[in-house]
C-alpha cells in the first residue's frame, strides 16, 4: 500500500450483481464540479473529509456536477473481492476493492494524467472514489512521487468513517 494515497489494494472483475451499488472513479479536478447546493454526486457525514469543503468533518452533505465520465466503472472490479482490513499505521477501517486487469489499466490512464496535469499545475490532483451518488474518497495523486502516475495498481482502498461505514460499504458494493 502507498501511504497517503486513501487507495490501492485490490478491486476485481466487475459484472452486475443484483442490488448492488454503481462503482466508478473520475479525475477529480477534470470531471466533477465543486461543492454547492445541486449536482449528480453527494458528499457528507459520515464522510470525514469531502472535495473543496475546509470544515471537516463536513457540518452537512454538499452536492456535485459530473462534468465527465468517469475513467473506470463497476465493470472493472471484482465485486467479490471487497473485504474489510484495517489501516496498519492508523488503525482506521479501509475497504478494499481489487481491480481486473481491465480496471488496473484504466486506473494507470488515469492516474498518469492526474500526476501530468498535477505537475504541469505545480498542484496534487485527485481521484474520485464514486459508490452510488456518493464520493466516498478522493485519494491524491502526488506527481512529484508518481509522475507518470501508479502503474500497476491491484485495487483501490477506501478509508472507512468507522467499522459500521465500512460493512455498509462492503454490503453496497458486493450488492446485497
Amino acid at each position: 500500500m502507498i501511504a497517503g494515497l486513501l487507495l490501492l489494494a485490490s478491486v476485481g472483475c466487475g459484472g452486475e450483481e443484483p442490488d448492488a451499488a454503481s462503482f466508478a472513479v473520475y479525475h477529480l479536478e477534470a470531471a466533477i464540479g465543486g461543492p454547492g447546493d445541486e449536482g449528480d454526486l453527494r458528499c457528507g457525514p459520515p464522510r470525514i473529509v469531502c472535495p473543496g469543503v475546509v470544515e471537516q468533518p463536513p457540518p452537512r452533505e454538499f452536492r456535485y456536477a459530473v462534468r465527465a465520465d468517469p475513467a473506470l466503472t463497476e465493470d472493472e472490479i471484482e465485486r467479490a473481492t471487497v473485504r474489510r482490513s484495517t489501516d496498519p499505521e492508523t488503525g482506521a477501517p479501509v475497504v478494499s476493492v481489487q481491480l481486473t486487469a481491465e480496471g488496473t489499466r484504466a486506473f494507470a490512464r488515469l492516474s498518469k494524467r492526474a500526476a501530468r496535469i498535477g505537475a504541469r499545475d505545480q498542484a496534487w490532483h485527485h481521484v474520485a472514489v464514486v459508490v452510488d451518488d456518493e464520493i466516498v474518497a478522493f485519494p491524491q495523486i502526488d506527481y512529484d512521487a508518481y509522475p507518470d502516475g501508479i502503474a500497476d495498481a491491484p485495487g483501490i482502498q477506501i478509508v472507512a468513517a468507522n467499522d459500521a461505514d465500512a460493512r455498509e460499504l462492503i454490503r453496497r458494493l458486493r450488492g446485497g
